[in-house]
């Protein structure tokens, strides 16, 4: 007997334009329902315990891409039919990239490629009309944020990987999140 398969659907995107606020949302609509397990945010939880020179390195992202692989792995492990994860193993790839090192890119890209086909959804949060805010793991400016929302571009372009731009409100991006997913 197989096992069913999870459905998964990662929230993507550059900074603060509401990943986490997306994923709260989902996590409160399905409250208490073990049918649906969630991968907390691998970058934060990665730069709120360790101190690094170079955030945006390739072998400090490589270090956060096997920390949201890991945060993945344990929650496809519950058992849960749909996974909402806050990123993904492409935020590495595509933040190395947005500041120049496209070779550092394709080396984290290279790393997750078997990885890929476990998504059901990536949607890529827009991040026109969304005010930017920094905080103590956040300290990035808006021209930063707006390159690195351009590196998830160019990287999904180059790889020919199949996302889904969703932008406007949280209720706004919720109702095109569930049109995509069903």
């Amino acid at each position: 007997m197989s096992e069913a398969r999870v459905q998964k659907i990662a929230f993507v995107g550059t900074s603060c334009i509401g990943k986490t606020a997306l994923l709260e949302y989902y996590q409160q609509r399905y409250e208490n329902d073990a049918r649906v397990a969630f991968a907390e945010e691998a970058a934060r939880l990665f730069f709120s315990t360790h101190q690094v020179g170079d955030r945006f390195s390739e072998e400090t992202q490589g270090r956060v891409q096997d920390l949201a692989l890991h945060l993945e792995r344990e929650a496809q492990a519950s058992g849960a039919a749909r996974l909402y994860c806050d990123r993904s193993v492409l935020d590495a790839p595509a933040y190395v990239r947005a500041l120049g090192d496209v070779e550092g890119s394709q080396r984290l890209l290279a790393r997750v490629m078997s990885w890929l086909p476990s998504y059901d959804a990536l949607i890529l949060l827009d991040p026109a009309d969304i005010p930017y805010a920094t905080d103590e793991i956040r300290t990035e400016s808006a021209t930063t944020r707006e390159q690195f929302h351009n590196g998830f571009l160019e990287l999904f372009e180059h790889a020919g990987i199949i996302y889904h731009l969703v932008g406007g409100t949280i209720p706004d991006r919720v109702e095109q999140i569930d049109a995509i997913t069903g």
